[in-house]
């Protein structure tokens, strides 16, 4: 099933794959920002593991994918967007047993619950690290990484050139830019965010295949204006959220600083490390993410 979700401003589009038809779903938000749900979806549609349990649900944020273009976009809108489609699957009876989010996805719902904190739906969040400033660092320090590698002097003149804070978001997103503009081994960035390279392949091969694409200018949108508000905090405090979260990351996530996260329980929280993942420890470990998922769920 795949549908349009109406709007006075925009159309959503969202899709569900639940072939055994199961009860409950489980709804994805996907990360990016810029990016879409269909490397998601045809990963689901692979992998029969991910629907012996429960089925999913997941959308595109606006401009992405196949959800039409907007004149406005913003960490705040793509917040009202996730609100609208909790209503509108709850008024259609869609019955959603838990949200998963990955990446900037995390940060979305994470932001969503404190808006409306009575959502009654287990979370799950996926490769996010609790600190809000690690991913722009971790961004930089593999540019950097690359640039000291293959590319020396134009790492050189960069820095001899370029005044920067990298705690100052605006400053660190600029020279970001322009590490961005000079690096021409980019496509090595993959190996920082995999473990897996069965599934690191797998997964390029999906997106090969799909006709969509991320996009980046939606993506630079996003981010801005995320920089911009002076709301942000240095962590994201879970103990503020009411509701059940399932914390996973994997231990060679680069990006989100996995080799530092500590597995833990407290209270509504519970944290856990994937020791053969990267950034996807639910397609790098899909059985024992969804083994992991299902007894969350069941609890």
């Amino acid at each position: 099933m795949q549908q349009p979700l109406n709007s006075t401003q925009h159309t959503l589009h969202w899709w569900s794959i639940n072939p055994q038809q199961h009860k409950h779903s489980i709804l994805f938000v996907h990360g990016g920002p810029g990016s879409h749900s269909h490397y998601f979806k045809n990963w689901v549609n692979q992998c029969q593991y991910f629907t012996q349990h429960f089925g999913w649900i997941s959308y595109d944020q606006r401009g992405c994918g196949l959800s039409k273009p907007h004149d406005q976009y913003c960490h705040a809108s793509n917040i009202d967007d996730f609100l609208l489609m909790l209503e509108t699957f709850a008024r259609n009876d869609v019955s959603i047993s838990a949200i998963a989010a990955h990446s900037y996805g995390a940060k979305l719902v994470y932001d969503a619950l404190l808006k409306k904190p009575d959502i009654n739906k287990k979370i799950i969040f996926l490769g996010r690290s609790l600190r809000t400033d690690i991913p722009a660092k971790r961004n930089f320090m593999m540019d950097m990484i690359l640039m000291k590698l293959f590319q020396k002097e134009d790492y050189k003149s960069i820095m001899a050139s370029t005044e920067f804070d990298v705690n100052d978001p605006a400053s660190l997103w600029d020279i970001k830019q322009k590490f961005r503009a000079t690096l021409k081994n980019r496509d090595i960035r993959s190996l920082f965010y995999w473990s897996n390279f069965e599934a690191m392949e797998k997964f390029e091969t999906l997106k090969a295949q799909c006709t969509l694409s991320d996009n980046d200018d939606i993506f630079k949108a996003v981010v801005n204006s995320i920089h911009k508000d002076s709301s942000t905090t240095p962590y994201y405090d879970v103990s503020k959220l009411k509701q059940q979260v399932l914390h996973i990351m994997g231990s060679h996530d680069f990006l989100m600083a996995g080799d530092v996260f500590q597995p833990t329980h407290r209270d509504n929280y519970t944290a856990c490390v994937f020791s053969k993942s990267g950034h996807y420890p639910h397609f790098e470990e899909p059985t024992k993410f969804i083994e992991t998922v299902h007894d969350f769920i069941k609890s």
